[in-house]
């Protein structure tokens, strides 16, 4: 059924996304717009242009809209959903596509209320852990799972990266403490990982946040056989970055960041071919399968962390095999796949 559709979010249409959430949103524009009619309220520079809010307000009480999707941060869904209670009927057409982690830990420490949510058509989450928490916390809306998709296309793997005598592994996010930096570092000074700087690299790439970029050069200068190479630009030059990204062995993801939620970069990963090493946090142990598509790691153990490196660079055929996993998984994320089956019982 065709229907008329008003969309919420950081979108910045026509220009390649800066970050998940505009990735994210693209991507959905693009799967609607080709079977429903979509009116956008960008909110990519809201805080800069009142008349956004305004034109939001106005679609909101005065348009009349077969659906209502709002797909941005949780707190701005939150302020607009509190101070749009009145509105029952719009409320009861709206869909709340949940961007990042954050949001049952807010629901939990009373940042935000679940009355705010409670006339919601239906929210739309990446993870059953994220469900399972927010019921917890009171939300007794319909909750839907919808993991996190991208245009998977085609594959990438550089098979000539397995005849190596170095493993390569590959950290790929913002560098900032709470991203596992620490943990990283720490993990190289274990005595498992001491003594083998000759079998492994790693490789840094993500933007760094300001206050931590004088500690994070002074640590990668003290390993030499760590790098920071800038960033992977797959916005403008996608081929040119799964090519490059495709030669790794193995990505670290140490995450204990409190907004993390289902990392597109994960699916970068599988589409290259690479398992990951992450901690077991949020959403991860719902993508990544422990032992097929990489291993999961306590949180904040450098230990465990140099234990599952060395994992990988002394078992090369079980990782190798994973790597072949990695790909098959790649194919559950791709765009019209996982819209085109979790979609129609939503919209």
């Amino acid at each position: 059924m065709n229907r008329k559709i008003l969309f919420v979010g950081a979108v910045n249409l026509g220009t390649p996304p800066a970050n998940g959430e505009e990735y994210k949103n693209q991507e959905l524009i693009g799967y609607l717009s080709a079977r429903h009619k979509i009116y956008i309220i960008d909110t990519h520079r809201w805080s800069r242009e009142p008349i956004t809010l305004i034109r939001l307000l106005w679609h909101m009480m005065f348009v009349r809209y077969d659906r209502i999707i709002l797909s941005a941060s949780s707190a701005s869904v939150f302020r607009l959903l509190d101070a749009l209670r009145f509105l029952k009927q719009r409320m009861q057409r709206t869909i709340y596509f949940v961007i990042g982690g954050y949001f049952p830990r807010a629901l939990q420490e009373g940042r935000y209320k679940a009355r705010a949510y409670q006339d919601l058509s239906s929210i739309v989450v990446e993870g059953e852990q994220m469900k399972r928490d927010l019921v917890a916390a009171g939300i007794d809306t319909r909750i839907h799972v919808v993991p996190n998709f991208k245009k998977v296309g085609k594959t990438w793997m550089s098979p000539e990266k397995f005849d190596q005598h170095r493993v390569r592994f590959i950290f790929m996010s913002r560098i900032s403490v709470s991203k596992g930096l620490d943990t990283i570092f720490e993990a190289l000074q274990d005595p498992l990982l001491s003594g083998r700087a000759d079998d492994f690299c790693i490789d840094f790439y993500g933007p760094v946040e300001a206050e931590y970029k004088a500690e994070f050069q002074q640590r990668v200068d003290q390993f030499p056989n760590c790098r920071y190479k800038g960033y992977l630009d797959f916005a403008h030059q996608p081929e040119a970055s799964y090519r490059e990204m495709s030669g790794y062995h193995v990505m670290l993801f140490p995450t204990y960041w409190m907004g993390e939620g289902f990392p597109g970069a994960v699916i970068d990963a599988f589409m290259c071919g690479i398992p990951v090493i992450a901690t077991d946090w949020n959403m991860n142990r719902e993508v990544i399968h422990n032992g097929e598509t990489g291993r999961l790691i306590p949180v904040k153990n450098p230990g465990a962390l140099a234990a599952a490196m060395l994992d990988a660079i002394d078992q090369r055929g079980e990782w190798k095999t994973m790597s072949e996993k990695c790909l098959l998984r790649a194919n559950d994320y791709d765009t019209d796949k996982v819209l085109g089956h979790h979609l129609k019982h939503i919209i």
